[in-house]
């Protein structure tokens, strides 16, 4: 925050720069666009020192209050990295083979999260929730995490529609399998801490409508 004896007189004005040592990821946007020309800002004025330092408030306005959760970017490579492993690796069925050969799935989406605490830099995020709700079009899943003594977790999943799906949940290098009862209710026993990714099957049992499987966003357990 400007101090009142420290406000612009007018445009052109210098701005304070609240002090830190970086300015992070939003920090590296706003010096991208100091080295930017009229033409890579759509022939635009350039910008100004005025302007990049504005900029460069709200940015560490952001690093300090909303910053990105530190596990954020593993999280986005692991599940990227899960969806190139079911291409190559999973036995793939007719339903799931693209007319381009690649794998076809539905992409879940968080809707609900229940949090265990606050994280290592003082934001609540989903890579530490203890009760995720994830929805796709035909598909509502709702896990609940509970943690063992020796740092593996037991891992209490149910589906709708989910009687007969394959539950196949990669946590590292391991593929886990189990499969849905007739209310949609599927358990893993001890699942490594770290990160980790669901994918249900249809099969020949499951509902008609799900003829895809469907991928969750990566969590850490």
């Amino acid at each position: 925050m400007i101090a009142p004896g420290d406000r612009p007189a007018g445009p052109g004005a210098p701005v304070a720069l609240p002090a830190q040592s970086h300015l992070g990821t939003a920090g590296d946007f706003v010096a991208e666009l100091e080295l930017a020309d009229a033409d890579e800002v759509g022939g635009l004025e350039p910008l100004d020192r005025t302007d990049l330092r504005l900029l460069g408030d709200l940015a560490a306005i952001y690093d300090a209050f909303d910053p990105m959760p530190e596990l954020l970017p593993d999280l986005i490579l692991f599940g990227l990295d899960g969806l190139g492993a079911m291409d190559s690796d999973i036995g793939r069925g007719p339903a799931s083979d693209g007319p381009d050969g690649r794998l076809d799935a539905e992409l879940a989406r968080l809707v609900e999260s229940e949090l265990a605490g606050v994280g290592p830099s003082g934001t609540r995020s989903v890579e530490h929730a203890r009760r995720v709700t994830f929805a796709s079009d035909n598909l509502t899943v709702m896990l609940v995490l509970h943690p063992h003594r020796d740092g593996s977790v037991r891992l209490d999943g149910w589906a709708a529609p989910g009687a007969g799906l394959r539950a196949e949940l990669r946590s590292g290098d391991a593929v886990l399998c189990t499969q849905c009862d007739d209310a949609g209710r599927f358990v893993f026993e001890a699942v490594p801490g770290g990160p980790a990714q669901l994918v249900l099957h249809p099969t020949e049992l499951s509902d008609p409508v799900l003829t895809l499987p469907v991928v969750t966003p990566a969590v850490h357990l």
